[in-house]
């Protein structure tokens, strides 16, 4: 018969995967999108945005990806501390990036709608602040500062960051509309190589939260 501790432990393990799915889905997606386009079409693999790929063959892909990383982060329970506020409930971030992945997959760019458009692109801003609320303030807290492991200590600093650079890389594809000419970002393919980056700042997070490297071995509690 299994102990109350080793349904704990299992309990623990499972969300150390379900972290380790999750950030697999952030750092394989774009190679996934640009290795199985070179196959059907060598010369424009690379598309102008990750986005675009709704629009090629690769489609049922992406909104695959897009709708798993929704149902990963519905099934993310976290940390919640009672009475609180929603600041402080994990799950609640968790739902509300769930919801925006499959607004990103059900609303795509390559519509002929404005409004379509408009809802796509918002969705994927606002996903991606999620992903950097996670980096920067619900990955970083658990485990009172003076009580943090030197390897927690390092892993806080790498979840600060990875948030930064989600900021600094969604800006930077921000901007390239107001900086650069159409011509010059289809020329540069940089939409999707800054989507790309930011996807990677937020996959390695989660498969550092899942405890994939840079590991505490003893810690058995949230952290």
């Amino acid at each position: 018969m299994e102990t109350e501790h080793e349904s704990d432990n299992n309990l623990i393990i499972s969300y150390k995967l379900l972290r380790k799915l999750i950030g697999s889905i952030g750092v394989f997606l774009p190679v996934i999108l640009g290795l199985g386009m070179f196959y059907f079409d060598k010369q424009n693999f690379i598309q102008d945005s990750i986005s675009d790929y709704y629009g090629t063959k690769l489609r049922d892909v992406f909104v695959g990806f897009l709708f798993v990383l929704g149902f990963f982060l519905f099934t993310y329970k976290g940390y919640k501390s009672e009475g609180k506020g929603l600041l402080y409930n994990d799950n609640f971030f968790a739902n509300i990036g769930g919801a925006f992945a499959l607004l990103v997959a059900l609303f795509p760019t390559t519509s002929e709608s404005s409004i379509v458009r408009t809802i796509h692109f918002s969705s994927a801003a606002l996903l991606f602040a999620v992903f950097a609320y996670f980096c920067l303030v619900i990955f970083r807290r658990g485990v009172a500062e003076q009580n943090r492991s030197e390897m927690k200590k390092l892993r806080n600093k790498f979840y600060f960051w990875c948030g930064i650079l989600i900021i600094v890389f969604v800006a930077g594809a921000g901007a390239s509309f107001y900086i650069m000419s159409e011509e010059a970002r289809n020329k540069t393919d940089i939409i999707f190589y800054l989507e790309t980056f930011a996807l990677w700042a937020f996959g390695f997070s989660w498969l550092i939260k899942g405890e994939a490297i840079l590991e505490d071995k003893k810690e058995l509690f949230y952290n």
